[in-house]
């Protein structure tokens, strides 16, 4: 599919310089908190914010990173970065990993950098609460070439697979897998301050072991994603829950990169993973009446 064709609303320079600027900013602040300012600033531009607006936006966010700045590449002492796969992950890796995003963009192109690194990144694709992949989504639709190399960083730099559970015998039909998720998720808590530090927890759980392998996989992963969105946004409009809300987005962004992904069972056996780590991270009380998740467009 054209990149053309996924970009929302069209870019705009002020956008762009804006893009700029952030890019300037580190990725993370205060206590591994995720730098969410150009992906807010795309979707106030798709939503059809003014300039002022805009400005005004950026200038209020970017306060949080008052005395740090973006890690300064020219200076650091890169890991070698001829296997970018062996960074991933790596708690110093951040800069090398972007100079070679930066690089590899430059010279292959925004579609042709995604086919190449996308698979790879998948696996991990836990990684901050869902935050490089909403920032890679976020940065193809706003066509930026810098945006696009910072966030396939980050998503390295956090590269966070989830353990593999078992695959259970016999695999069960969607509604009956989601009423089990929804009834026993309860029964597993965690204090963890951040969503990945949670997700990471709950996928040694045994309501994680017992059910991230036990879905039957779908006949796409269109369908798949469909199916578990419908679960996320009925939960999060019986009760608005913040970590459920990043399992909402990052389905909408993983949709949003499925242009450059092949289907395959192992994709949707990633995503249901996640999926169910970021259910039992969300620390979800029973709902009453039962939710019965029912597909709906993404208007809807």
């Amino acid at each position: 599919m054209p990149l053309n064709q996924l970009i929302s609303r069209g870019t705009n320079a002020l956008l762009h310089e804006l893009l700029d600027a952030n890019l300037q900013l580190p990725p993370e602040y205060q206590a591994h908190l995720t730098n969410h300012l150009s992906m807010a600033l795309h979707s106030l531009h798709c939503l059809g914010a003014s300039a002022p607006r805009l400005r005004e936006f950026y200038a209020v966010y970017a306060r949080r990173f008052q005395g740090q700045s973006q890690p300064d590449v020219a200076r650091e002492s890169f890991l070698p970065v001829s296997d970018w796969r062996r960074l991933r992950g790596q708690p110093g890796a951040y800069p090398s990993l972007l100079a070679y995003f930066n690089e590899l963009v430059a010279r292959s192109g925004l579609e042709n950098t995604l086919y190449a690194v996308l698979p790879d990144l998948m696996p991990g694709v836990a990684a901050a609460a869902f935050h490089g992949l909403i920032r890679t989504a976020h940065a193809v639709q706003a066509a930026h070439a810098g945006e696009l190399a910072a966030a396939l960083a980050y998503w390295a730099w956090r590269w966070q697979p989830l353990a593999a559970p078992p695959i259970a015998e016999p695999l069960i039909q969607f509604d009956d897998w989601a009423k089990r998720l929804i009834e026993q998720a309860p029964e597993w808590h965690s204090e963890g301050q951040l969503i990945s530090i949670r997700m990471n927890e709950a996928s040694q759980s045994d309501i994680y072991l017992a059910l991230a392998g036990a879905l039957m996989p779908s006949a796409t992963i269109e369908t798949r994603i469909a199916d578990l969105a419908a679960l996320a946004v009925d939960r999060y409009v019986l009760k608005p829950n913040f970590t459920v809300l990043h399992m909402i987005t990052g389905l909408r962004a993983l949709r949003t990169l499925l242009p450059w992904l092949q289907d395959s069972e192992t994709l949707q056996a990633i995503v249901v993973h996640c999926f169910v780590a970021a259910y039992l991270a969300a620390r979800a009380t029973p709902s009453a009446p039962a939710i019965i998740p029912k597909t709906k467009s993404w208007s809807e």
